[in-house]
């Protein structure tokens, strides 16, 4: 389901990210998946806390996210969180794709939790780190 939601988010952002490359998913490796080196500025779209299910409609889940983003200005890091939280606060009406034929999440309804907030300003490598959380009303969830 995360990768659905990155991918998604990958071909509605302006931004040029790559997936594996300054894009991640589920967590931030020490190496892309090119063996280089991480840039200083990346993205990483974390599970938070387990989907919440409702028994009376069991094709539903409560999708918690964060995105998790740094750069090596506050200008630049806190561009990139708010293009993202452009993108995602209110978004309702997605056909997320499943990246498997026949899957089909439907988002219905995407709220951010509180606009993009700077976490290190700068931190100890100079880089400043934004975080946003995101709640996602999700149909048809991929187990």
């Amino acid at each position: 389901m995360l990768k659905n939601i990155c991918h998604f988010i990958l071909g509605h952002s302006g931004l040029t990210w790559n997936l594996g490359i300054d894009f991640f998913a589920g967590h931030l490796p020490q190496k892309n998946r090119i063996g280089a080196l991480l840039g200083d500025r990346v993205m990483v779209i974390l599970e938070r806390t387990p989907g919440g299910t409702d028994g009376f409609l069991p094709d539903y889940m409560d999708k918690m996210i964060q995105v998790w983003n740094r750069a090596r200005t506050y200008q630049e890091a806190s561009e990139d969180a708010q293009e993202i939280y452009d993108i995602l606060h209110g978004a309702t009406g997605w056909d997320l794709g499943g990246l498997v034929s026949g899957d089909n999440p439907y988002l219905l309804i995407c709220d951010a939790l509180g606009t993009p907030a700077p976490i290190e300003n700068p931190g100890g490598k100079g880089l400043y780190e934004f975080s946003t959380n995101y709640l996602m009303r999700i149909e048809n969830p991929i187990p």
